[in-house]
């Protein structure tokens, strides 16, 4: 690392965004939805209140957006 120009104070991260930076490493994907490798890219951006990951999978070429659902996964069931 190197040292800071002069005149400038050397800080550590912005605590500010310390439960930020942790919901972003416990929600980050892990697998890719296509094929299952980690993936090379994923992006954290916000729309509104809703989090999604831009994700981007350099094994089988997958694009595409996950939204954390949190604790629950709510999905639908088509009719029997």
């Amino acid at each position: 690392m190197r040292p800071a120009p002069p005149g400038r104070v050397e800080r550590g991260p912005d605590r500010r965004f310390a439960a930020d930076a942790a919901a972003h490493r416990r929600d980050v994907p892990r697998h890719c939805p296509q094929c299952g490798a980690p993936p090379a890219l994923a992006t954290e951006f916000w729309e509104g209140s809703a989090r999604r990951f831009y994700c981007w999978c350099s094994a089988c070429g997958w694009t595409g957006e996950i939204t954390p659902t949190g604790a629950t996964a709510v999905g639908h069931e088509p009719e029997h």
